[in-house]
């Protein structure tokens, strides 16, 4: 099972692979340890391409991919409005215990806007 297991992680990234010139950057490890890393592109003031990563478990990695999706095509000021809530609906729900994916995966996606308007 890990050899299957790690044989998708390691063709997921090979086809969506890390943005190594971003316009944005974030990565912030939350309290429970999971560590996500979300970039941004932007053209025109748009998130055109995103890439993400996250050391942490599969909700983990729903949540930020997520985030990522749901930042396509916007702009920085709505992309501020995504929050734990919305990429929660976004993945179909969390267990009670794993909430706090939804907000690192909120707060990674606005470090990186922050960090993009700090540039602009």
């Amino acid at each position: 099972m890990f050899v299957v297991v790690g044989i998708w992680f390691a063709v997921y990234y090979w086809l969506n692979p890390r943005l190594d010139n971003p316009d944005a950057k974030a990565c912030i490890t939350g309290s429970c340890g999971d560590t996500m890393e979300i970039r941004l592109q932007f053209e025109k003031n748009k998130v055109v391409k995103t890439s993400h990563w996250t050391s942490g478990c599969a909700y983990s990695f729903n949540c930020v991919l997520a985030a990522a999706d749901i930042a396509k095509g916007k702009s920085p000021e709505e992309i501020l409005d995504i929050d734990a809530d919305m990429i929660q609906k976004s993945v179909g729900g969390l267990p009670e215990d794993h909430i706090h994916c939804a907000s690192l995966a909120a707060q990674t996606l606005h470090a990186a806007i922050d960090d993009y308007m700090k540039k602009t």
